[in-house]
């Protein structure tokens, strides 16, 4: 027969309630929980960098005690760069001073005392220094609007020095060209004398010449038209018969053209179509009429 193998007996497993677990996991989340913060630690930190500074600042305020006390000395073995470099610096004067004689003792501090009085008399209280720095700011806010100011009128004044350049050169321009205007003034007032003295002159004579031609234009108006003929035929002047001729009637000096040359006749009758003409001016005169050299000063005092 087979042999029948033993199974083990197994306890049947029960499932715990969901409920029965929760408190122990609540337990150990408040255990988690209950770590210091890193504020803390920080502080804790901060507070023990404190304790352990002040321990080694009183050690060493002991140390410079019992060292000042001549219980400990230990002074004389400082190396001397570190007796020059602060904190010992101020203790081995302090030692220093305290070792002396009580009048030294007391004079030094009398000069340190002095010292410290000089001191404060020359840099002045801290109110006395404010009131400097802000009369020094005031100061140098006037140097620098009086400066600014320099600074504009300056510029102001180069801006009038151009413009005045300007008004010279413009005036120096004007006062030549004033200068060619009165030049070219004087010189048509010298022509318009010239001209005026040529026109009187002219004037003259015409006169002249219509007086001594009255004469002959009675003579003509008495004489025989054939005659007349006769003797404007020998004459060369043609502009002078003219003359004779236009101022007798036009029966008389129709006959004596009519008995005359026809060849001369007809320049004689071509005299009348051309304009009248002044004679040509005599030899130049110094001699102005009062009237046109009043004129002439006239135009130039106003010019002037």
């Amino acid at each position: 027969m087979p042999e029948k193998k033993e199974v083990p007996a197994v306890e049947p497993i029960i499932p715990v309630p969901a409920g029965k677990t929760q408190p122990q996991d609540n337990k150990e989340q408040q255990q988690e929980e209950r770590k210091p913060s890193k504020v803390f630690l920080a502080l804790s930190r901060l507070m023990f960098w404190f304790l352990l500074a002040s321990l080694g600042i009183a050690i060493f305020l002991s140390a410079l005690t019992l060292d000042f006390l001549n219980v400990y000395t230990f002074r004389h073995r400082i190396p001397e760069k570190w007796q020059k470099a602060w904190p010992f610096e101020p203790y081995f004067d302090f030692v220093q001073l305290h070792q002396l004689p009580e009048e030294e003792r007391y004079q030094q501090l009398m000069l340190q005392e002095q010292e410290r009085f000089n001191r404060l008399i020359t840099q002045g209280s801290h109110d006395l220094e404010t009131r400097a720095k802000s009369l020094e700011d005031s100061y140098r806010g006037l140097i620098r609007s009086q400066k600014e100011q320099y600074t504009r009128e300056m510029e102001e004044l180069r801006k009038l020095r151009e413009e005045l350049t300007l008004e010279q050169k413009k005036f120096a321009d004007e006062k030549v060209d004033l200068e060619k205007r009165k030049a070219a003034i004087d010189e048509l007032s010298n022509r318009l004398a010239s001209e005026t003295l040529n026109l009187e002159s002219s004037l003259i004579r015409f006169m002249e010449q219509e007086n001594r031609l009255d004469q002959i234009r009675t003579i003509a108006a008495q004489m025989d038209p054939k005659a007349l003929s006769t003797i404007f035929d020998e004459v060369p002047d043609d502009k002078m018969i003219y003359d004779i001729l236009s101022r007798l009637s036009p029966q008389h000096s129709g006959r004596v053209l009519g008995l005359m040359d026809p060849e001369k006749a007809g320049k004689i009758m071509k005299i009348g179509k051309l304009p009248l003409d002044l004679p040509v001016p005599g030899p130049s005169r110094t001699y102005v009429p009062p009237s046109l050299q009043n004129l002439i000063d006239d135009t130039q005092a106003n010019l002037r």
